[in-house]
């Protein structure tokens, strides 16, 4: 079988439309030609051979930057979080580093100007980035472990971007609203590089309180997708807001509570989704959660394995990929989720997920948010574990009725931490450390038991 070969290039704007709008914000549009001849004209501001570290928050900003980089040939990085400390870290093992930025990271000495620069009035050819380029490296989350750098090939990048539009239909007529930061790879993949693969509008901002996605939903022109996190459409379920027409609503980072999605399609008159992936990957698998619980390859998708030893190839995923997941592959091209292989615990000489345990726990009426937390094992067994939850007017004692009957009782919670909102970062994960310091600090109300 002849398998076709390779591009050599791609260009910058695989989906440009000239004149068509590709950044949405309240003061205008910024069209695919405006992007290209402002991103040329910052790459010639760039230093040869440097490392930009791309702390935009602003989606336009952000990918002008990093269009900037790609033209002059420079490598992206992405951080996890806009810490400080963390941006040390990785800037530690890098050379010639240049930060770019839109607003200040408290407590980072060294700050760049904001990337608008002038344009030249002459016409701009399309730039053709090589394929086999390092266009940038992704960092983990950290949520699992010190955050590890993830190097991404410009063909991969355009390869996931579009898989993703043939699973869900994109095409240049679509408007997308994200509320999760371009660094992170969800929302570079499915709010920057969709995009620029497919010439879909998207909004600049990154809204976040339900008022304000309902006024980017409301700017943007249908048909719409939104693209967030659970936590974002429990908050926006709970706001009671009339919202306006959602073609379609994808969310990742976090399992998705089936009775959540159900009352989002009803709330948003619309058809929700997950997608499945990981930094190391790129998102690699898509279900509609109402209706299909599991989850369905993208196109030239292949699996490896089976169990907690699963790991793909692609045509856009350099090499093979370990996933950090135990799975149930089927030959239908389908597969069950059954859990993180990092988040697979024993107590009491039983197995369970943490994930599912979350999901358990956050469907109990009057749960706003909440995650199981477990001890460090002891040998090959973890020891009694505990809560930390978002529900006024809940105990102990309301947590655990809201359990029985759905989990094994060894799976209980020793302590519950009632806490005014969980310590999740801007993807919506949870760092680990963060919900230890809760724990250790006790920093709400606690039930224990007797």
């Amino acid at each position: 079988m002849h398998m076709p070969q390779r591009p050599e290039h791609l260009p910058l704007l695989p989906g440009y439309r000239a004149d068509q709008p590709l950044f949405l914000s309240g003061t205008g549009s910024v069209s695919h030609d405006e992007l290209l001849a402002l991103a040329t004209a910052l790459s010639q501001t760039l230093p040869a051979g440097a490392h930009i570290f791309n702390l935009c928050d602003d989606r336009y900003l952000f990918t002008l930057a990093f269009a900037a980089a790609l033209i002059r040939g420079s490598v992206s990085l992405f951080p996890p979080n806009r810490l400080a400390s963390s941006c040390r870290s990785i800037a530690e093992n890098y050379t010639d580093v240049v930060y770019v930025t839109d607003t200040l990271v408290e407590g980072l000495i060294r700050q760049a100007r904001q990337p608008v620069p002038r344009p030249s009035g002459s016409e701009l050819a399309m730039p053709h980035i090589e394929a086999d380029r390092l266009a940038f490296i992704a960092f983990t989350s950290g949520s699992t472990g010190r955050p590890r750098p993830q190097p991404k090939h410009w063909s991969d990048l355009v390869g996931c971007a579009r898989a993703a539009a043939r699973r869900f239909g994109f095409g240049p007529d679509l408007s997308i609203i994200a509320t999760v930061p371009p660094q992170h790879m969800y929302g570079l993949e499915l709010s920057v590089l969709v995009p620029m693969t497919t010439g879909a509008r998207v909004t600049a901002a990154r809204p976040f309180f339900p008022t304000d996605i309902r006024a980017e939903l409301a700017r943007a022109p249908a048909p719409r997708l939104l693209v967030t996190t659970p936590v974002h459409l429990a908050a926006c379920v709970e706001a009671h807001l009339d919202w306006p027409a959602v073609a379609q609503v994808i969310s990742a980072t976090a399992p998705l509570p089936a009775e959540l999605a159900r009352r989002v399609e009803t709330t948003l008159s619309t058809r929700v989704y997950e997608i499945y992936g990981s930094t190391e990957s790129g998102s690699i698998a898509s279900r509609e959660t109402c209706r299909a619980p599991r989850w369905r390859w993208y196109d030239s998708v292949r699996p490896h394995g089976n169990g907690d030893a699963v790991s793909v190839t692609a045509d856009f995923i350099h090499g093979r990929v370990p996933l950090a997941d135990v799975l149930d592959v089927q030959d239908d091209g389908h597969f069950a989720l059954l859990g993180r292989t990092a988040d697979m615990i024993k107590v009491g000489g039983k197995r369970a997920s943490l994930s599912e345990l979350n999901l358990t726990l956050n469907a109990i009426d009057g749960v706003r948010d909440g995650a199981f937390v477990a001890p460090e094992p002891s040998g090959d067994q973890v020891g009694r574990l505990a809560v930390v939850a978002v529900a006024p007017g809940l105990d102990r004692q309301a947590i655990i009725a809201g359990l029985a009957g759905h989990i094994d009782p060894v799976f209980y919670p020793r302590r519950v931490v009632l806490v005014d909102r969980l310590p999740r970062n801007e993807a919506g994960k949870l760092p680990r450390d963060a919900l230890l310091r809760l724990l250790d600090g006790d920093g709400g109300n606690t039930g224990n038991a007797h």
